[in-house]
């Protein structure tokens, strides 16, 4: 039985508007104006720096505790600024309220809800266990997903073929049944394919490629390619 595994971040749950959210609320709570020109600046830094440290998480260069306890240090030393105590309290603030946002990818949840009736379902992330668990709670969608494999929990990281072949374990599947949905090229689409899976590139930014590697730009088309 063909199994659809589905990254998280940016394909089903919304990153970039719930961190947007999350980091406006910091932004007016701990009068951030002082340091920076305006929200935009602040949200702007925060992506820039966010981004980089997530690439160097997925090469395998630094841990999650660098993320989670010195991402704020960064953005803060951005616009010369060293308060470590500050930087940790937005640090800390922004890992317990930016998860529990409940902002999808369009058609995400009509989606689920459809190919959860014929497919099993599952996630395949390099996000953290407690930290992914709350954002499929929160936005109430932790109901269609049997597997949730991360890269804590596999002790590998996409695009390594080992957080593959973990999940194609833990799901007793065989390789001509896995497929995986994801936005990253790198991480999801590559690594499926290096690992012997199928896999869709969720496109919603019409991005080029070959013609060859399966696509959509937008979640609904999904159904009619396996249905």
């Amino acid at each position: 039985m063909t199994k659809l595994f589905f990254d998280l971040d940016h394909t089903l749950w919304d990153y970039d508007t719930n961190a947007r959210a999350t980091l406006l609320d910091l932004y007016s709570t701990f009068e951030l104006a002082r340091f920076f020109i305006d929200e935009i600046h602040f949200v702007q830094i925060f992506k820039q720096k966010n981004d980089q440290l997530w690439h160097r998480y997925n090469l395998g260069e630094i841990d999650k505790f660098e993320i989670r306890n010195h991402r704020f240090g960064y953005i803060l030393n951005a616009v010369k600024n060293k308060d470590i105590n500050l930087a940790q309290e937005l640090s800390n603030q922004f890992i317990i309220e930016c998860p529990r946002k409940k902002e999808l990818m369009p058609n995400a949840r009509k989606v689920l809800d459809k190919l959860s009736k014929d497919f099993e379902l599952g996630i395949i992330t390099n996000g953290f266990d407690e930290t992914q668990h709350t954002k499929l709670k929160y936005s109430n969608i932790d109901h269609y997903f049997k597997w949730v494999v991360t890269s804590e929990s596999s002790g590998y990281r996409k695009p390594a073929r080992g957080i593959f072949d973990f999940t194609l374990d833990c799901s007793e599947g065989t390789q001509g049944d896995m497929v995986v949905i994801g936005d990253n090229l790198q991480t999801d689409i590559l690594g499926a394919n290096n690992a012997g899976w199928k896999s869709v590139w969720y496109n919603p930014q019409k991005e080029s490629i070959r013609p060859c590697q399966l696509q959509v730009h937008d979640l609904i088309e999904l159904p009619m390619l396996f249905l």
